[in-house]
C-alpha cells in the first residue's frame, strides 16, 4: 500500500487524494517529502521528467561552521554578501543548523572529503572570510541526490515521474489539490491534497534552455506574488558555447582564471566580483592543469568536458563565461516554508515552497557559495516537518472544485489540439524570442529602457505562445505540452522579474542598473510582484528579538 486515500464525489469517479504532494525531484523536494512522510503523512512526489534527472545545484558543496565556535562569522558573511537584504532571523537559524545538515548527510552515506584529522575538509569559498565549504568533489550532487532518494524510500514516499502540473486547486486562498497530466498513462487527473509543497526549481533556465520550475508559475497564477525576482545569482565557470557549468570547488583546489594569453585575471573578493571580472575579460579561460592530488576528486567532470568538447582539462585550459546559475527570488516563505501573501501575517493555507522555488530570505541580493544546498536542505526539512504536522488536523476539502478543475483541463487540451486554419506557430521560434529577450533585458547591466522593451517583447511572445501548434495528439509522452507549459511559464515569470528589476532603482548585489549605479539606503526592503505586474514592498525580518544582527551599512 502506498498510503494514498480516495475521496468520493457524488456522480463522478473517485479522486486520488494524498496528505502532502511535493512538486520536484531535487534535494529540496526530496528532503521535504521524506520529512513529511516521517511525520506519518501520505506523501506523493511529482516530477515533470524522469526520476532523478532534475537540476541539481548542490555541486558547490555546503557551507558549515565545522572549524568555528559559533555561527557569527558565517551569518555576517551571508548578510554582507546579500547586501543586507537578507531576513536576518532566517540567516541565524540556517547558519546555526548547517553543522547538523552535514552530520545528517554523513550518517546517511555522503562521503565528504576529509582532512588529516579525519573530519570533513573545509575550504574558503568566494565571499567567505573563513574556510567552511565542505564537498565530495564532483560526486557531491550525485551522492546527495542518492541518499535523499534512499530516505524517501525508507519513509514510504511515492515518487512519480513524467507528470506535468497544470494548475493548483484552491478556493479562498486555501489549497486543496493539484491538477496534472499523467504522461505515463495518458490521462488528466485532479489530485486532492491537504498540503502542497512547491520545490521544483527556479527560472534561471529562461536565459538558456527554457527549462524552468513550473511551480513558480502555478503559484503566480493562483494569485501569489513573487519576491526579490530581480536577483539572479551568476557563476563565472560556464563553459563557453555549451550548457555545462563547472563546480566552483575547482578554484578551491588551485584552478586559476586567466586570459587566453596567460595573463592572470585580477579578482576582488566575492562571487559577483569574480563574475564581473570574467565578463570584462577578453578571452577568459580556466586553468585546472595543476590541481595535484586533488584532481582525483574531479575525474568525472574532466571526463564529461572531454566527451562534450574534446578538451582534456588535465592538459588544456577551457574557455569560460559568466552566466545565470540560480534563482534567488521566488515564492515568499516564512521559517516553516509556508507561502506568504502580501504581508508576513497572511498565509496561503496549505501551500509551502522550498529550494530555488522559494525566497526564504537567506540569500538576500546574492548567493554566498555553499548556502544554496544549505537552504535546500534546511528549508526542505522545515516545509516537510510543518506540512506533516499541519495535515494531521486538516480534512480533505473541495472535492467539487477538484472535479471541475479536471474537466476544465480536459476541455483545454481538446481545444489546444483542435485544427486551426490560422498560421502555425512553432515552439522553437517562441523559445528563441523569449531567450533573447531575457538575456538582453535581464542581463548585466540593466536599464529602464531595456526592461520596458523586454516587457513589451514578452507581451508579444505571450500572444504567440497561446497559439503554439501541438503536434502530438496523445497525452502519453507528450513533450509538446511540456515544452509549451515551460515557455508560457518562462514568459510570465520573466515578466514579473522585469517589473521587479524596473522597480529597484539602484544597484545592489547581483542586480546592476546602468542608470542607477549606486545603492539606495531607502530601498532596503523586498519587492513583490503579482501576475498583473503590481509592485509592492515587504519589510525585512530582523532577529527573533526584534533587533538587527548586523545593521545595514
Amino acid at each position: 500500500m502506498d498510503g494514498r486515500h480516495f475521496a468520493p464525489f457524488t456522480g463522478c469517479e473517485t479522486l486520488e487524494a494524498w496528505d502532502v504532494i511535493v512538486l520536484g525531484d531535487g534535494p529540496a523536494a526530496l528532503r521535504s517529502a521524506s520529512e513529511s512522510a516521517k511525520q506519518g503523512a501520505s506523501t506523493l512526489m511529482l516530477s515533470t521528467s524522469a526520476l532523478g534527472s532534475g537540476a541539481n545545484l548542490s555541486q558547490d558543496g555546503l557551507a558549515a561552521i565545522l572549524q568555528e565556535s559559533n555561527n557569527r562569522d558565517h551569518r555576517e558573511d551571508t548578510i554582507k554578501h546579500g547586501s543586507f537584504l537578507n531576513d536576518q532571523d532566517i540567516v541565524a537559524a540556517r547558519t546555526s543548523a548547517a553543522v547538523r545538515q552535514i552530520d545528517l548527510l554523513e550518517r546517511w552515506g555522503v562521503n565528504f572529503r576529509r582532512d588529516a584529522n579525519g573530519v570533513p575538509m573545509v575550504r574558503k569559498g568566494p565571499g567567505h572570510q573563513k574556510s567552511r565549504n565542505a564537498d565530495a568533489g564532483d560526486a557531491t550532487g550525485r551522492e546527495v541526490q542518492q541518499i535523499l532518494e534512499e530516505q524517501c524510500m525508507r519513509h514510504g514516499v511515492v515518487r512519480r515521474g513524467d507528470h506535468l502540473p497544470i494548475s493548483l486547486i484552491h478556493t479562498n486562498q486555501s489549497i486543496s489539490g493539484i491538477t496534472v497530466i499523467d504522461m505515463m498513462n495518458g490521462r488528466i487527473a485532479a489530485l486532492q491534497a491537504k498540503a502542497v509543497i512547491i520545490a521544483d526549481g527556479g527560472f534561471e533556465g529562461a536565459y538558456t534552455h527554457g527549462v524552468v520550475g513550473l511551480g513558480l508559475d502555478l503559484a503566480l497564477q493562483a494569485g501569489i506574488p513573487l519576491r526579490d525576482m530581480e536577483f539572479i545569482s551568476h557563476t563565472p565557470l560556464g563553459i563557453k558555447d555549451t550548457n555545462l557549468t563547472l563546480p566552483l570547488g575547482l578554484l578551491y583546489d588551485g584552478a586559476t582564471l586567466h586570459e587566453s594569453n596567460g595573463t592572470e585575471i585580477e579578482v576582488r573578493e566575492g562571487l559577483d566580483a569574480m563574475c564581473q571580472a570574467v565578463r570584462q575579460a577578453n578571452e577568459p579561460v580556466l586553468d585546472a592543469r595543476n590541481l595535484g592530488e586533488s584532481s582525483e576528486w574531479w575525474k568525472a567532470v574532466f571526463r564529461t568536458v572531454q566527451q562534450r568538447t574534446g578538451i582534456n582539462m588535465e592538459h588544456q585550459t577551457v574557455a569560460i563565461e559568466s552566466r545565470p546559475y540560480s534563482t534567488i527570488g521566488g515564492i515568499t516563505v516564512d521559517e516553516h516554508g509556508r507561502a506568504i501573501l502580501s504581508t508576513w501575517s497572511r498565509w496561503f493555507t496549505g501551500l509551502y515552497a522550498a529550494g530555488a522555488a522559494s525566497c526564504s530570505g537567506l540569500h538576500g541580493a546574492d548567493v554566498l557559495v555553499g548556502n544554496i544546498l544549505l537552504d535546500e536542505l534546511h528549508g526542505g526539512a522545515a516545509a516537510g516537518l510543518h506540512a506533516g504536522e499541519f495535515v494531521k488536523k486538516r480534512q480533505f476539502k473541495n472535492v467539487k472544485a477538484a472535479h471541475e478543475s479536471e474537466q476544465q483541463a480536459i476541455a483545454d487540451f481538446g481545444a489546444s489540439t483542435s485544427s486551426d486554419e490560422g498560421a502555425v506557430v512553432r515552439i522553437g521560434h517562441v523559445t528563441s524570442q523569449v531567450r533573447d529577450t531575457v538575456q538582453s533585458a535581464l542581463g548585466t547591466p540593466r536599464t529602464s529602457a531595456g526592461l520596458q522593451a523586454g516587457i513589451e517583447a514578452l507581451e508579444s511572445a505571450s500572444v504567440l505562445a497561446e497559439s503554439i501548434f501541438v503536434d502530438q495528439k496523445s497525452l502519453i509522452a507528450n513533450t509538446n505540452l511540456l515544452e509549451i507549459a515551460r515557455i508560457q511559464a518562462s514568459i510570465r515569470i520573466s515578466t514579473v522579474a522585469m517589473h521587479a528589476a524596473l522597480a529597484r532603482t539602484e544597484t545592489r548585489g547581483s542586480h546592476h542598473r546602468a542608470d542607477f549605479p549606486d545603492a539606495d539606503d531607502e530601498q532596503i526592503h523586498h519587492y513583490t510582484v503579482n501576475l498583473s505586474g503590481e509592485v509592492k514592498t515587504l519589510a525585512l525580518r530582523k532577529s527573533k528579538t526584534g533587533n538587527w544582527l548586523l545593521p545595514p551599512q
